[in-house]
């Protein structure tokens, strides 16, 4: 079992290192230049900060002052975090940390998938394909920026204990479910949702297991694993949500089910996007949820054959898992996810119902699996292994999106040198103009990458939220240095102010420079190129300290 364990990790190093190549070339510098990835990158950074400093204050980062809790507006990312710290902690950077926990990701997901279907089928090469099918199709390979994402891994090492819950009756299989939901909470909020889903799914699909005589037993343990998960919950991640808006409406991915359901026949592979895919890619496209050829087949083989390769109810199970998948990810479209939602409300803060699609990818890619587990079967042992390897080798071609488009990023890009001048700044919070408003908000990510060296408060902030306090900055920060917004930063404790002068409009840097120059109470404390630093003082005209700009 050590040598099977051994060789599935490096078969599936290999194919992560393939899949998101030039990344392991690099890690320390590249970047997709993505928003979401600097927003992660901060994240995961953050966590490793705090938590040798005030780990009971994890969820007090440093954006969004002077909101509190402000990790609450973005994922929680803490068990990242925590695989990711002890790189943070020995020097590696924030992006080549974020950047360990993407390969990280893909292959505790694929090893996590690889232990479910050799549980069902006995079979470690079904195991190796399904891994290979769930981890780096379409639906992932899409979402590199989302370290959220790709640590799938929960998701189906929390079927695995369900399953043997129903199989076994054990109180520590109940146990490692709501170890496994808490993961899950603790990873993303996206996540903890489809988990949670996924398991009630299966447990009715499951009903035979389960209804008569030792149901009673099952429920018990089943629901003292889900009292002390709740309990858990509310202590670790809940706390900082309770009392905070975070609802909001939902972004309809389509116009009509049938345009939702082309999410389902969007790839972008290299073999496929090429040679039929592309035209179901448009402006409104956000989700990418082709199963592969190869799962499809798969998928079809574990229903064509009488012989059975997996337990009873298994096959069912999936079935029932992906249907709800493929149901949710249409949204507010149909009524079941309205329904739903009264059951289970933090699917109203859900941002895309399309992601509810990975579902059903997980059903087709653990059905392939047992698929190809019947058919190896009826090979000759002498051809097993080489047949193995050489589906695995289609599979591989087939979800082929290498070579992924990265830029080396150096330090002074995520980090230019008008922040070295924070050094003799006086402490406090911080603000970087231009402030985008809610819309562009996502523009915050370049300051929260950049606060990782100094670790100040900062008004900027992004997430899939915002607090109230965020759009009252917006607002009086629009006209600086006017007295509204001067007053407004003295009333949160901002004494420095960074403008970034290319991203303002010649007018709009011209108005700013001439008014601050006619203010006492704003100094111009250091420029570097189209930035400049202001310190912002009393109207008592008292001198205020220069900050020494680096040459």
């Amino acid at each position: 079992m050590r040598r099977h364990h051994a060789l599935a990790a490096a078969i599936f190093l290999a194919l992560t290192v393939v899949h998101t190549w030039p990344l392991a070339s690099d890690p320390a510098r590249m970047s997709r230049i993505h928003d979401d990835e600097w927003l992660n990158a901060w994240a995961v950074a953050w966590i490793a900060h705090q938590l040798p400093r005030a780990p009971l204050d994890l969820f007090d980062a440093n954006m969004f002052h002077p909101a509190d809790q402000a990790m609450r507006y973005t994922e929680p990312l803490v068990v990242p975090g925590l695989i990711g710290a002890p790189f943070y902690w020995l020097g590696a950077s924030p992006l080549l940390t974020h950047n360990l926990l993407v390969l990280a990701g893909f292959l505790l997901t694929a090893l996590a998938m690889h232990r479910l279907v050799v549980h069902w089928t006995g079979d470690f090469w079904s195991g190796i394909l399904a891994g290979a099918l769930l981890t780096f199709g379409t639906a992932m390979a899409t979402r590199i920026a989302h370290i959220q994402a790709l640590h799938f891994y929960a998701f189906p090492l929390a079927v695995l204990a369900l399953d043997r819950l129903l199989t076994g009756g054990r109180a520590r299989d109940a146990a490692w479910v709501g170890v496994w939901v808490t993961v899950a909470a603790l990873t993303s909020g996206y996540l903890v949702v489809l988990v949670v889903v996924t398991l009630g799914a299966a447990f009715i699909m499951r009903a035979g297991d389960w209804w008569g005589p030792r149901g009673a037993g099952i429920a018990v343990r089943l629901g003292g694993a889900a009292a002390v998960t709740g309990a858990v919950l509310v202590l670790l991640l809940m706390r900082p949500y309770l009392g905070a808006e975070l609802q909001r409406s939902l972004v309809v991915d389509a116009e009509s089910i049938a345009a939702s359901l082309r999410a389902f026949l969007r790839t972008a592979a290299d073999l496929h996007y090429g040679l039929w895919s592309e035209p179901f890619w448009d402006g409104r496209a956000r989700s990418s949820m082709f199963p592969g050829v190869v799962a499809i087949i798969l998928a079809v083989a574990a229903f064509a054959t009488r012989q059975r390769c997996a337990p009873r109810g298994v096959r069912r199970m999936l079935t029932g898992i992906g249907t709800a998948g493929v149901v949710l990810s249409l949204g507010m479209l149909t009524p079941i996810y309205g329904w739903l939602a009264t059951l289970l409300p933090p699917l109203l803060g859900l941002r895309a119902p399309s992601r509810f699609g990975i579902l059903a990818i997980f059903a087709l890619a653990a059905l392939a699996g047992i698929g190809w587990s019947t058919l190896r079967e009826r090979l000759h042992p002498r051809w097993r292994t080489a047949a193995a390897v050489g589906l695995l080798t289609l599979a591989t071609l087939e979800s082929l999106h290498a070579p992924i488009p990265y830029r080396e990023l150096t330090r002074d890009e995520w980090y230019p040198p008008i922040y070295r001048t924070l050094e003799t700044a006086p402490p406090g919070p911080i603000a970087e103009l231009p402030l985008p408003h809610s819309g562009f908000f996502h523009e915050n990510a370049r300051y929260l990458l950049a606060s990782t060296q100094h670790w100040r408060p900062i008004l900027n902030g992004f997430g899939g939220f915002y607090p109230a306090s965020y759009a009252e900055a917006v607002r009086r920060l629009a006209a600086f240095p006017s007295d509204n917004s001067v007053d407004y930063l003295q009333s949160v404790g901002v004494q420095t102010v960074i403008v970034h002068g290319s991203r303002l409009r010649t007018f709009q840097l011209r108005r700013l420079l001439a008014e601050a120059d006619g203010r006492p109470d704003v100094r111009l404390q250091a420029r570097l190129g189209q930035d400049f630093v202001y310190r912002i003082g009393p109207h008592d005209g008292r001198e205020m300290g220069t900050i020494r700009p680096e040459r």
